[in-house]
């Protein structure tokens, strides 16, 4: 359902509950996408989607507190979790085909043998098939929609949606800064931790783009910082799984394998730098920071 607009000055318990409610009817929309062995994105947008809806249970939990339980936001992690194995792979066999070229030839029978390995990770990951996952979650979707959707006209009493989204931009920013302070020298968890809070705050942020230009304008910068920290996650993940491989791999494969595990790290190499020029030395994140406080500041005038 496509979302009021007056949300802003809606009662924010019920603006809640039609956020959420538009991002079930999105999930439900990917969800059969993911059986559809020609749809490149259907598992990538059906993920998303639940990614978004759990991020919003999350943030909104104390304000839904009696309708949305702790149940629903696990089972939606366990949709998310389950299908994290194929998206892994798809990932990174997107990679490998745009990479395979720049082999040498005595590499390519390491480089083939990881491809199996992961086209097999990706058509077995957690046990289940996405048949199965998206009946569960198309049942859960019923129960959690009839449970939300119930109290959605009722007359609002609370504050409006714009003051307490003004409250939550002002907190997920604090916890994107803090992240940020505590990097260090570290280049997985720390930029991983950044990238998830950066989500957290586009999300927050998207449902009122369409009224405020500045929202506009926060949302397409959290996009940037995510393409960066996205791909360093890619590699971080797919590195993992390249080194995990090296312990099964025979004499005949092990030296491709070794040779895409350095063409990944110069891949990671590359991202991390990018993110420290743009984003820590170059005050992108500053920008951002700076942005999220000047529209906490508009959501409440």
């Amino acid at each position: 359902m496509p979302l009021p607009a007056d949300l802003l000055r809606r009662d924010a318990e019920e603006a809640v509950r039609l956020i959420a409610l538009d991002l079930v009817s999105q999930a439900r929309e990917a969800a059969p996408r993911c059986l559809d062995p020609e749809d490149a994105e259907g598992l990538h947008d059906f993920r998303v989607s639940i990614r978004r809806l759990r991020s919003t249970l999350s943030a909104w939990k104390g304000l839904l507190g009696g309708v949305v339980t702790r149940r629903d936001r696990r089972a939606l992690g366990g949709f998310q979790k389950r299908t994290g194995a194929g998206r892994d792979a798809e990932v990174a066999l997107e990679w490998l085909e745009e990479h395979v070229d720049g082999l040498e030839p005595e590499h390519r029978p390491g480089c083939e043998w990881v491809e199996a390995r992961l086209r097999s990770a990706g058509q077995t990951g957690s046990g289940d098939s996405n048949e199965i996952i998206c009946a569960e979650f198309t049942e859960w979707a019923d129960g959690f929609d009839s449970r939300v959707g119930y109290g959605v006209s009722a007359a609002g009493v609370g504050a409006p949606y714009g003051e307490a989204l003004a409250e939550r931009v002002e907190r997920v920013a604090h916890r994107l800064k803090a992240c940020v302070d505590g990097l260090g020298d570290d280049r997985k968890r720390g930029p991983h931790r950044v990238r998830i809070a950066g989500k957290r705050l586009r999300y927050l942020v998207e449902t009122v783009r369409a009224e405020i230009e500045l929202a506009g304008t926060l949302v397409d910068r959290c996009k940037q910082l995510q393409d960066v920290l996205g791909t360093l996650n890619d590699a971080n993940v797919l590195d993992a799984l390249l080194r995990a491989y090296l312990d099964d791999a025979s004499l005949a494969s092990e030296a491709g394998v070794l040779a895409l595990c350095r063409l990944n790290g110069l891949r990671a190499e590359a991202s991390y730098r990018l993110f420290r020029a743009d984003w820590l030395e170059s005050g992108g994140l500053r920008t951002m920071l700076g942005e999220a406080a000047a529209l906490a500041r508009q959501l409440r005038e």
